[in-house]
């Protein structure tokens, strides 16, 4: 008779343990999911700042290092009267900067492929007055990017019979994001000038848009015919 109440006992002992651990499961589980769009919320603008950042140093270790290109990268012809005549880039110049631009930003993004992000505990919680509060959890994160580039050009009145014509490039940013709480895909999009040049006098009304191919120049080059 002892030795069975001795087994019913040990018997409900191992159950209580093991309902106990279940409990504690399910409530790690469901807390985990309840984490898990913060946590994604939270890589993802990681993800972005950290891409930003490399391509804002990227473009600007480039532009200095064709200082001379770009400087030399947009042509501007006036009439015998000092009216002007047309605004052309080159070509060349400008797939030769977005094309380094575009490499140097792939190649750095490569090295920043493992990161991690801290989010307070309470932040986590989802309750809103406890946002910000507790300390903090980290977790690994790692992306891949992929940047494409593309080029345009802006016509913008500065001033009295003065406008500034730039030349800009287009990074769009493609990033797949990798969390404990699973995988998602977000984008950036900046652009930067390349050159621009300041047209004095009045600009003629006649705009012709020229468009390049995939091979020469994605985007557009302004031709300012002078106005009859």
């Amino acid at each position: 008779m002892n030795k069975r109440r001795v087994f019913l006992r040990r018997r409900r002992r191992r159950l209580q343990v093991f309902t106990a651990i279940l409990l504690i499961f399910v409530l790690l589980v469901s807390a985990f999911f309840k984490c898990r769009p913060i946590l994604t919320t939270f890589a993802e603008s990681q993800a972005v700042w950290t891409a930003t950042k490399i391509a804002n140093s990227t473009v600007a270790a480039v532009l200095e290092q064709y200082a001379d290109v770009c400087q030399n990268m947009i042509k501007v012809t006036y009439t015998e009267t000092a009216q002007l005549s047309s605004v052309i880039p080159n070509t060349a110049s400008v797939n030769e900067v977005r094309t380094a631009i575009t490499d140097r930003a792939m190649s750095e993004m490569e090295k920043f492929t493992s990161l991690s992000v801290s989010v307070p505990i309470g932040t986590l919680l989802g309750a809103d007055w406890l946002s910000g509060w507790g300390p903090l959890m980290t977790f690994p994160i790692s992306f891949t990017a992929a940047v494409l580039s593309d080029v345009s050009s802006s016509l913008e009145a500065v001033g009295m019979n003065q406008s500034t014509y730039r030349v800009l490039v287009h990074l769009d940013i493609h990033l797949y994001v990798v969390t404990p709480g699973g995988r998602s895909t977000v984008g950036a999009q900046v652009s930067y000038p390349m050159a621009e040049a300041v047209l004095l006098g009045e600009v003629p009304d006649n705009l012709t848009e020229v468009y390049g191919d995939d091979q020469t120049l994605l985007g557009k080059i302004f031709d300012y015919g002078t106005a009859e």
